[in-house]
Order: structure tokens, then C-alpha cells, then sequence
């Protein structure tokens, strides 16, 4: 009676331990599977089923085309439970590095365990782009990713537009930067160079009518030396007849 009275107490325990393993191995195999799992095709790892094929489809369309725009590669990853003793960024950052190894890479990984999105740049990225930049756009994400309102196919599409957006217009403001003159900025450039090379060459004349005028200021003249002789016994008594004449000689 003792023994049926234990079965009957301990029986639905024994049960929820039995669901408790079978959820622990469903996390563990699918923990382990971003750590093995080689990198996909279409840049897209999905254990959480949430993309349906057609939006699967189009955010591999736009992280091929982003992936052309940066010159690196791209992925996206979303998994349902979270890998022991790592946190969700230390899991995308040693995901994209068995991914991508050395070569110039984005990850954008989604955690569903702990419903945050981590973002792992390669060092070329943070030195290509300014790190505020590349740090809002993680805020932002997890900004999204926190509105349960929308269901998290549409969450995670949204993500992936809205980074690809921000990726562009930095790229844009690289590139610009990265030119001396700009070609809608050129004309203004050259005329501004012409402005300073006038201005250059008037200062150059000016200076050197100043400095010719300095010369000629500080210049002395001098009466030249007279030699008079001596004239009926008388020293200096000789002289010099200057003739000037005021009106034609008379014919």
C-alpha cells in the first residue's frame, strides 16, 4: 500500500524529469549545432523556423547585396537557445571567425533564449567605419527585436533592412571622404583654388612695388665734387658760365 502511495506521489515528478531531459538534450544538440554546422550558402543559419521560405529568399537577396557593397561577407543567424558559457556575442564573434577566418565580415546574430540581437564585427569593419556608428546600429536593433507587437520573421526582416540601410550610407560618407574633390564639389574647389593663387600672385606684385619704393627712399644723392681754378690771383675766383636758354636764337 506504502509502495503504490510513493508511486502515485512521485509519478508525475518522474515525468516532468523526463521532460526536463528531453529539453535539456533538444537545447544542447541545438547549442551545438551553430558551433559545427559549416557556413550556409545563402548566409542565412535558421534553427528557430521563423523565416518562411519566401522571406528567407529575400533577406539572402539583400545580404548577397550587401555583401557586394562592402566588399566582405555577411551572415544571419538565429538560434533557440543560448551556448554554455558564452555569451550571445562571444557566440556570433567566434561564429563569424570560423566562418569567415581573417577575411573582412558581419554577423548578426539573434538569441532567442535571450531574445537579444548581437552584432560581430571584424577588425577591418571597425577600422572602416566610426564606432559610435556601428554601436547604434546594434541599439537600434535590439530596439526592434524588443517589439513583441510584430512576430519575429517580420522583426528579424526589418533588422536586416534597416542595418543593410545604415551599412550603405556609411560606406557612402567613406567613400566621399576618401576622395580629394568630390565631383559635385569640384567647381567650387577649383574656383577657390583660383581665388588663391590670384590672390597669391597680387601679394607677390605688391611686394615687390613695396620693397622697390623702401629702396628708393632710403637712397642719398649727392652734389658732385666742383673743381673751381683760380682767376687773377684769387683761389676760387675762376668759375663755370651756364648758358640756359629761354627762347630761340634770333635768325
Amino acid at each position: 500500500m506504502a509502495r503504490e502511495t510513493f508511486h502515485r506521489l512521485f509519478a508525475p515528478l518522474s515525468s516532468l524529469g523526463k521532460v526536463l531531459g528531453i529539453w535539456a538534450l533538444l537545447a544542447t544538440a541545438a547549442s551545438a549545432a551553430i558551433e559545427t554546422v559549416p557556413a550556409p550558402a545563402d548566409g542565412i543559419y535558421d534553427d528557430t523556423r521563423a523565416l518562411s521560405d519566401t522571406s528567407r529568399q529575400a533577406l539572402a537577396q539583400e545580404i548577397r547585396a550587401l555583401a557586394t557593397d562592402l566588399k566582405c561577407d555577411v551572415w544571419l543567424t538565429a538560434t533557440s537557445f543560448s551556448t554554455g558559457g558564452l555569451t550571445p556575442r562571444r557566440q556570433a564573434q567566434a561564429t563569424r571567425i570560423r566562418w569567415s577566418g581573417d577575411k573582412p565580415a558581419i554577423l548578426l546574430a539573434y538569441d532567442r533564449a535571450t531574445n537579444v540581437m548581437a552584432f560581430s564585427f571584424s577588425p577591418d569593419l571597425w577600422a572602416r567605419y566610426p564606432a559610435t556608428s556601428l554601436a547604434t546600429t546594434g541599439l537600434e536593433a535590439n530596439r526592434t527585436i524588443a517589439n513583441t507587437q510584430l512576430t519575429l520573421e517580420e522583426r528579424l526582416t526589418n533588422i536586416v533592412h534597416q542595418f543593410a540601410k545604415q551599412l550603405r550610407e556609411l560606406e557612402t560618407v567613406r567613400l566621399k571622404q576618401s576622395v580629394w574633390f568630390p565631383k559635385e564639389e569640384r567647381s567650387s574647389t577649383l574656383v577657390l583654388v583660383g581665388l588663391l593663387i590670384g590672390g597669391a600672385i597680387l601679394a607677390a606684385l605688391l611686394g615687390l612695388i613695396s620693397r622697390a619704393r623702401s629702396h628708393s627712399s632710403g637712397e642719398q644723392l649727392l652734389f658732385p665734387d666742383v673743381t673751381v681754378s683760380t682767376r687773377f690771383g684769387a683761389p676760387f675766383g675762376g668759375g663755370h658760365i651756364a648758358e640756359v636758354r629761354t627762347q630761340p636764337p634770333a635768325r
